[in-house]
């Protein structure tokens, strides 16, 4: 593993940003939630398996401090998650985890121009990331530690145009913990370039291309490249769609050892060699080509007592057991406000993964799907205290056609004081 001094890197990002201080204005906004659940498949398995119960405790806080064209804000957060009940592979040995996030954003602006910087560092588990970004189910607990940099750059070229220019680096590395030697470090980056005009009032259309390079410790590479264009509308007060549509071309080079068998049986092929052993020779580079849709599509429609979203996307995405996905989703959610204070959720998920380049830089066949359903209700029954209870229901088809199911509970009390501001 690649060694990753994250103090030294955090602390020489945030020197670089631009602080506002002097004549700017300071927030905190602490809170402190206890979740407790019931899961009956914490690891999406159609192996044999237990239920299990959860605590989650997280302390967190938001911060931020600004002046008129200049501004640093972030978040932070702890969770101390802790599982009982389960035995084997479900027993809280391996479950129990603590999990840390920070992410700190800031900009400064000038008359044509606006610069921005984004830091992310985040330590968690596989058995929540993975999922949430992908779709894809790591049955077995690891620790992930995942680092995004993302500067960005926007010139107002007139009044109607603008061009933004954006950079984002994401390296992900997992521990080496015991039943984890599947799991592939990886680097991802990512450089994008658009220009946006207002057509009208009410309509801006956007023209964007960029280039991805993934990187896993498989001795793979993988390039991508992409173009798109689509609008964004503010049909009404309440109504507002965008979308943004292209095609990817990847290419993907694999360096494999190349050599010949002693002693095998007859037909054995090399590196396998059955029956004998191998002689590694030298080194040849496989390439592959691919090419493929790529997509995003929004649409809010605000209600007098709630609102309705729908979005659709299709995007190469990185995977953790080394492979290059081309992931589709569509995220459904809705809000109603009963009162004030009472209101509910619903959140609806479905995911299809298709592999464009396995570990071993092959082009991958078929498709695997997981799906997703949150109804949940929130009650801020005093000012400072919510409490909210969430349904949960998943499935995911795994790579043998079988398919897991989840149900899990979770009853979450959360405390949030007033919001604190001071000037300087």
């Amino acid at each position: 593993m690649r060694s990753f001094n994250i103090p030294g890197l955090s602390l020489s990002l945030l020197v670089g940003l631009s602080l506002p201080v002097l004549g700017a204005e300071w927030s905190v906004e602490p809170t402190v939630s206890l979740r407790n659940g019931y899961n009956d498949n914490i690891r999406l398995t159609t192996a044999d398996h237990d239920s299990v119960w959860e605590t989650d405790l997280t302390p967190a806080v938001k911060f931020g401090v600004a002046k008129e064209n200049q501004g640093l804000f972030g978040n932070a957060d702890v969770s101390i998650v802790r599982f009982y009940g389960g035995s084997g592979d479900n027993s809280s040995s391996l479950l129990d985890r603590e999990n840390y996030h920070l992410m700190v954003n800031s900009y400064q602006k000038t008359e044509r121009n606006e610069f921005g910087a984004d830091i992310g560092i985040t330590q968690d588990s596989t058995l929540d990331t993975e999922l949430d970004q992908t779709g894809q189910v790591i049955q077995n607990r690891a620790t992930r530690l995942s680092t995004v940099l993302n500067p960005s750059w926007t010139r107002m070229i007139n009044e109607k145009t603008r061009l933004a220019l954006e950079y984002q680096f994401d390296r992900v590395e997992y521990s080496n913990e015991v039943g984890q030697n599947n799991l592939v470090n990886y680097d991802y980056n990512t450089v994008s370039a658009s220009v946006v005009r207002n057509l009208t009032p009410r309509t801006q259309g956007t023209v964007s291309t960029s280039f991805d390079r993934y990187e896993p410790e498989t001795g793979l590479n993988s390039d991508s490249y992409a173009i798109q264009a689509g609008l964004t509308s503010q049909h009404s007060e309440t109504l507002s769609t965008s979308w943004l549509a292209g095609r990817r071309q990847t290419n993907s080079d694999t360096l494999i050892a190349t050599g010949f068998c002693v002693g095998a049986d007859p037909g054995a092929s090399f590196p396998e060699c059955t029956g004998g052993f191998p002689v590694q020779t030298g080194s040849d580079t496989v390439e592959i080509n691919n090419t493929g849709a790529t997509y995003s599509a929004n649409i809010t429609k605000t209600l007098e007592r709630g609102s309705l979203g729908a979005s659709l996307s299709r995007l190469a995405t990185p995977s953790g057991d080394g492979e290059l996905l081309d992931t589709t989703r569509l995220t459904l959610t809705g809000e109603h406000r009963f009162t004030e204070t009472l209101r509910s959720n619903l959140t609806v998920e479905y995911y299809k993964r298709e592999t464009i380049v396995n570990a071993s830089g092959q082009p991958g066949s078929g498709d695997r799907n997981f799906f997703r359903i949150r109804p949940s209700v929130t009650w801020q029954w005093q000012r400072e205290w919510l409490l909210a209870g969430e349904y949960q229901y998943a499935e995911s088809e795994n790579t043998n056609a079988d398919t897991a199911t989840r149900n899990a509970v979770y009853l979450t009390l959360t405390y949030r004081p007033t919001k604190i501001f001071t000037s300087r």
